[in-house]
């Protein structure tokens, strides 16, 4: 005879067609990322393709003289720079029957699928601020505009940073050197000399949100050094080092994600390599996330005066949420293990729409995928100035050397703006005869980084916390 129990579950069972599924109405965000970089810098519109802007970069000579004596005529010295403006876009569409049946849970469909988009256009935006590169994508078909990565680098020539402290000189295995509060004063202290002005609130620190504990940490017992919570944006309180505001940007970590095994190869003709035994490691630069670990190293050996190596590879997809490359960045050196330096970068796409699966290093250039390789004339993301090599690659060797970056850019127009021509607008698009029950949207901003000062900017490479 069943018992009571058994009875209670046999009813429970033979009812569960007839019992109504009950749903949350609350919508979970589960992608989330930091993005107040793009808040924090000051932005202006703009009626071009292009950001032209003139500065003065040497005054009149001036000094003593006799008595009825005269000087020799001195003049400024102005030079014109230029900032690509780049669009984004994204396109949408839900359709009418999906936007019918869901409108009792989450009301507009279209509007919350049109709003999770602009979200993302954002991260999108800021990924490209921190690691574009205008040269390596331009040629391609989602060109981007250049970033911090790029722009604030170990150059010693015209239009580049030389505010650049390389932590990786003293570790240069790529494991990172332990952050220490003598990186975020030197940075300080070597934009001030240029800048020859205090650097203060009109500036501010980005960094991760595991760079930031680490700087909490190290100044728990120096707590005369720490400002209130200041306001940089609308409703946008962070804490401060010596005036300057902590930013936290989600595309700075690489967290644990590392480029997948790369194999070489090598052919004696077309190139311009010397004998000898390359060391490569490549990394990848992730859509909405930012620079993994760079790959481990691989070596090759070359012959002759006229050789190139080929990296090949899988396309990555160990990556957070699904996400793909935007570009790669490829780190080489004749030298011993572990002293792989950045000496350019290439598009995840070549001039087809064709994903990226091989690297062609020529001793001049990078080239991609199989012949005819294609891609730009000279090494892209080596300087501005012209310098190679000051960057390490930087391999991931467990939870506790994670290598990252901090920078210290402005908050002034005057030396770093955001020039915009639509500043994320919504394109209605109209359905079409094959597909009538849709409701297409699509969103756009053309914009891009305008570092109209890179001399008063500063970056320390190569860090990791000790949290």
């Amino acid at each position: 005879m069943p018992t009571e129990l058994q009875e209670a579950l046999t009813a429970a069972a033979s009812v569960t067609p007839l019992i109504q599924k009950q749903i949350d109405p609350l919508l979970l965000e589960y992608q989330r990322r930091y993005a107040p970089l793009l808040r924090a810098i000051p932005s202006k519109q703009w009626g071009s393709t292009q950001y032209f802007f003139n500065r003065r970069t040497n005054r009149p000579d001036a000094g003593g003289v006799v008595d009825g004596g005269a000087r020799p005529i001195g003049n400024s010295t102005y030079e014109q720079a230029v900032f690509n403006i780049r669009l984004f876009q994204a396109v949408g569409s839900v359709t009418g029957f999906a936007q019918t049946v869901t409108r009792d849970l989450v009301g507009d469909l279209r509007q919350l699928e049109i709003d999770g988009t602009v979200q993302s256009m954002l991260w999108s935006v800021e990924n490209s601020f921190v690691w574009g590169n205008d040269g390596a994508t331009a040629n391609g078909v989602y060109p981007i505009c250049s970033g911090l990565d790029y722009l604030v680098a170990n150059f010693s020539g015209g239009t580049g940073s030389n505010n650049f402290v390389n932590a990786l000189e003293f570790a240069p295995s790529g494991v990172g050197t332990t952050f220490a509060l003598k990186y975020l004063d030197e940075i300080i202290d070597l934009v001030e000399t240029n800048a020859g002005m205090p650097i203060g609130s009109d500036w501010m620190f980005v960094m991760s949100p595991r760079m930031q504990s680490a700087v909490g940490q190290v100044l728990t017992n120096q707590q005369r050094f720490m400002a209130p919570t200041v306001e940089i944006a609308a409703g946008l309180n962070v804490p401060s080092y010596r005036d300057v505001p902590i930013v936290k940007s989600s595309f700075l970590s690489p967290r644990t994600t590392q480029m997948g095994t790369v194999t070489p190869s090598t052919a004696t003709t077309g190139g311009t390599l010397a004998a000898a035994t390359y060391r490569y490691s490549v990394s990848a630069v992730v859509a909405r996330f930012g620079e993994t670990g760079a790959s481990v190293e691989v070596t090759q050996t070359t012959t002759g005066s006229t050789s190139t190596v080929s990296l090949a590879f899988a396309t990555p997809t160990n990556f957070p949420d699904g996400l793909s490359p935007i570009m790669y960045k490829v780190y080489r050196s004749a030298a011993g293990a572990g002293t792989a330096q950045f000496i350019g970068c290439v598009d995840a796409f070549d001039t087809t729409g064709t994903p990226v699966t091989t690297i062609v290093d020529t001793g001049t250039n990078l080239l991609t995928n199989s012949a005819p390789n294609t891609g730009p004339a000279a090494y892209q993301g080596v300087g501005l100035g012209g310098v190679t090599g000051s960057m390490f690659a930087r391999i991931p060797g467990g939870s506790n050397s994670i290598v990252e970056d901090i920078y210290l850019v402005p908050r002034t127009a005057d030396f770093m703006v955001r020039p915009y021509t639509r500043d994320c607008q919504t394109i209605p698009l109209a359905p079409t005869v094959t597909s009538p029950d849709t409701l297409p949207f699509a969103l756009v901003t053309d914009t891009t980084l305008a570092v109209r000062a890179p001399k008063y900017v500063g970056r320390a490479h190569g860090l990791i916390s000790s949290i």
